[in-house]
């Protein structure tokens, strides 16, 4: 007969159970205290990191590069007969981009300096008509001064009946008829000191050259218009950069209103910043800011700086403005540009491309620097000289035309 096991009284049961739970539970708030402290250190972790830096920046990922874009048009109407530049080609400032077909600004331009010599030589007739007129008065006057003595003798001799009355009228007739005739030479020589641009005046006197008659002087100015309009058959390249959007094809007809093709410059680019308007309460001109574009990931840095704040919204300078005043308006949060000038030896070495996307950082601790600019710029912005014209060689042109045609008398 085999006998039953002792069984476990109830009580150490209880015991013994009580003694297994007690090493899990004390694991259990030894990973609850672990996990609480983590917490608390991410906690004061982050809060330092806000004290001592989140809070002393700002931060946007809403940026664009930015630069200028150089239309190219052309200020006279062609027919393009070649270009020399095609997109992502690189340009210097003064290359031959675009040539117009000369031949009819040519064909003007030899027009216009025949015109000149018409006018040379019709300016030539005014002044010997000038001089044929002052002749004339001299004649007149002379006739004039003869008659008027001979009545005035007969007029002394009316009275002793010398000479008969007849006579006497005849003598007054003649004389007023000289007079008359004085006076209409005299006019008539003035009428021709004006068509000689008064350069020589009623004694025959030459005051000025032949070549500052008011005619001739016009002609001049169209002559130079003419060639103006011919030397910009050649279209040149204003700025130093690289070709987009070319439109020119050879054989279209362009006007000072046709895009020819555009140069980008890579000598002045920036960062267009667009910063929430919460976010400009202590951003300031002159702020460092450091710059990380997509293109070249976050190993590339560009330190910049604030050179500007904008002075409107994007949505004021919209198409439509938004017309607050309506009754039907949403508060929206505004973005304000913020320029960030760039340091230029970095964008040599990492190049930007207009409209690529961009992260700013802005360190707005210096809050003592101004919110606005403070001084009017005077500064040259851009400058180009592909538009200055020499106009000594339609100077020299002229001058040989003039000569040409001049008596020797001028």
């Amino acid at each position: 007969m085999t006998l039953p096991n002792n069984p476990t009284p109830p009580a150490a049961a209880q015991t013994m159970q009580t003694a297994e739970a007690a090493p899990t539970q004390k694991h259990r708030y030894r990973g609850v205290f672990y996990l609480t402290f983590f917490i608390l250190l991410i906690g004061l972790v982050w809060f330092l990191l806000w004290l001592f830096d989140f809070r002393l920046r700002e931060y946007t990922d809403d940026a664009y590069a930015n630069g200028n874009m150089i239309n190219v048009t052309s200020v006279i109407s062609g027919t393009p007969i070649a270009f020399f530049a095609d997109d992502t080609d690189l340009v210097e400032e003064g290359q031959l981009l675009v040539l117009l077909d000369e031949t009819p600004f040519l064909i003007a331009y030899e027009r216009e300096l025949a015109i000149l010599a018409t006018t040379v030589l019709q300016v030539e007739q005014y002044f010997n008509q000038t001089k044929a007129a002052l002749a004339n008065v001299e004649s007149k006057k002379t006739i004039y001064e003869r008659l008027r003595y001979d009545f005035e003798n007969r007029e002394q001799l009316i009275q002793g009946k010398a000479v008969s009355g007849e006579d006497f009228v005849h003598a007054r007739d003649q004389m007023r008829t000289a007079e008359m005739d004085l006076k209409q030479a005299e006019a008539q020589l003035n009428v021709s000191i004006d068509l000689a641009g008064n350069l020589i005046d009623a004694s025959g006197k030459v005051h000025k050259p032949v070549e500052q008659h008011p005619s001739i002087e016009a002609q001049k100015k169209i002559i130079r218009q003419a060639y103006y309009n011919l030397k910009h058959c050649s279209i040149f390249a204003p700025v130093t950069g690289y070709i987009a959007q070319r439109n020119v094809e050879v054989g279209q007809w362009v006007t000072p209103t046709t895009y020819l093709m555009a140069i980008i410059p890579t000598n002045y680019m920036w960062v267009d910043a667009n910063f929430k308007e919460t976010q400009l309460t202590d951003m300031r001109i002159g702020q460092p800011a450091k710059v990380y574009i997509d293109l070249y990931g976050s190993d590339i840095v560009y330190e910049g700086k604030v050179i500007g704040i904008g002075s409107g919204t994007g949505s004021v300078f919209s198409l439509i403005p938004p017309q607050n005043a309506t009754g039907n308006w949403i508060k929206i949060v505004q973005r304000l540009p913020v320029r960030i000038g760039l340091v230029p030896e970095t964008m040599k070495k990492y190049p930007l491309r207009l409209g690529i996307s961009a992260e700013v950082y802005v360190d707005i601790r210096n809050t003592d620097l101004p919110l606005l600019a403070q001084e009017p710029s005077k500064k040259v912005v851009a400058l180009t000289r592909v538009f200055d014209l020499d106009f000594s060689e339609v100077d020299e042109k002229m001058g040989e035309v003039i000569k040409t045609n001049l008596s020797q008398n001028f």
